[in-house]
């Protein structure tokens, strides 16, 4: 009997009408004969509302209690959820993080998964039940509830998907599966039905909100293949695997806001070094980063900001003088695909729009399957449309 993974998004289960319509494509999937273990969000906007109550009752809440609040919008997900499935006649039963053995390392709001002890999620597979996981979360080696950051449900599907060996990992949501451009920017974007882990880590990385970053890095370590779907239709449009890639053509264009630049000067190298070292240690995304002798430039969300630069005001006196530039509400945007050197036709044609679109940026990178550049954050979504409309046919 097969195994399959689903991971259903909060849009997918804003309502208790939502939750059985969800409930039946479980039970859909358990009656083809599958075993199945279903990953949830938290319903709608729930997280969003704890958020802003925990900023309500404390300026600079601390990381352990916002993760001990968090962790309750997948729970109310995953208990409604398994009373959905039992009334549409199947026996299911609702884990926790904690409880179907996701261990992480101990930094909260952040936390990485360092193994999976799934015992007890077998046994109960084994008598027959349909499994619901709350996404998200896990319980550190110090026994404290964790999260797993923005998007952390995919990074949970993903992940069990790996420990159980399962056939195949479904991320159902409210899009038919990963378009070229977002669809509510270019309403008849063009459906990618296959895309390679590469692709898909270079679309998530660059903003397309489909899967996290994180989950495409380990479904590729691992070979899960992912399908991306519909949860109204249950149609599947795009398939992730290793696919070997196509010699030129274009696979997203896709962008980002609430970015910050930085320009960092000092005369002392070794200040240099300690900022990059505290980048990794404390798992600061760049987005974009250019290492020169005497500074660096770096493009990381605003919701870093305050962090980075308390870092560089504890940092003046030990370093000498340091100089900085930020610049709040930048936008990037990513041309992603194959055949994107410089030494291509395709490239060629992708400057030739930008000097014709009068696109101005700060910083541009180029590699084989990504072409990328800063822009005002006013600007990204217009950018996207417009080269849509010149680059679509490749």
């Amino acid at each position: 009997m097969s195994l399959v993974v689903q991971k259903y998004g909060g849009s997918s289960l804003t309502s208790p009408e939502d939750i059985r319509r969800v409930a039946k494509r479980v039970v859909e999937e358990r009656k083809k004969g599958h075993r199945v273990v279903v990953v949830v969000s938290a319903m709608g906007d729930t997280t969003d509302h704890l958020i802003q109550l925990a900023e309500q009752v404390c300026q600079k809440p601390p990381e352990r209690e916002m993760d001990m609040l968090l962790s309750v919008g997948e729970r109310i997900s995953i208990a409604l959820l398994a009373m959905a499935i039992h009334d549409w006649g199947y026996e299911a039963i609702s884990f926790t993080g904690s409880q179907v053995g996701i261990i992480t390392d101990t930094k909260h709001t952040e936390a990485r998964i360092l193994e999976i002890r799934a015992t007890r999620l077998l046994k109960e597979l084994e008598k027959g039940k349909i499994v619901v996981v709350a996404g998200f979360q896990g319980v550190s080696v110090n026994k404290e509830i964790t999260t797993l950051g923005r998007g952390g449900s995919d990074t949970t599907a993903i992940a069990l998907a790996a420990a159980l060996k399962a056939d195949r990992c479904e991320f159902m949501k409210d899009v038919d599966g990963v378009y070229v451009a977002e669809p509510r920017l270019v309403p008849k974007s063009r459906l990618n039905p296959e895309l390679s882990y590469q692709e898909m880590l270079e679309m998530a990385s660059m903003g397309a909100g489909v899967l996290k970053s994180e989950s495409i890095e380990i479904a590729n370590t691992h070979k899960i293949k992912i399908a991306v779907g519909s949860s109204a239709s249950g149609k599947i449009g795009t398939i992730i695997s290793d696919r070997s890639l196509e010699s030129s053509r274009i696979t997203g264009i896709v962008g980002q806001k609430e970015l910050c630049y930085l320009n960092v000067k000092s005369e002392n190298s070794l200040f240099i070094n300690s900022m990059n070292k505290w980048l990794a240690r404390n798992r600061i995304k760049t987005q974009a980063y250019a290492w020169y002798p005497d500074r660096l430039e770096i493009v990381f969300h605003c919701r870093y900001r305050d962090f980075v630069m308390g870092f560089l005001t504890s940092r003046n006196n030990k370093f000498g003088h340091i100089q900085h530039q930020l610049q709040n509400s930048i936008g990037m945007v990513a041309i992603v695909g194959t055949g994107l050197n410089f030494n291509s036709d395709l490239s060629l044609r992708i400057f030739s729009i930008f000097e014709k679109l009068g696109l101005q940026t700060k910083m541009l990178q180029v590699s084989p399957l990504k072409i990328s550049w800063l822009l005002s954050e006013n600007e990204v979504d217009t950018a996207i449309q417009r080269l849509y409309k010149e680059l679509d046919y490749f």
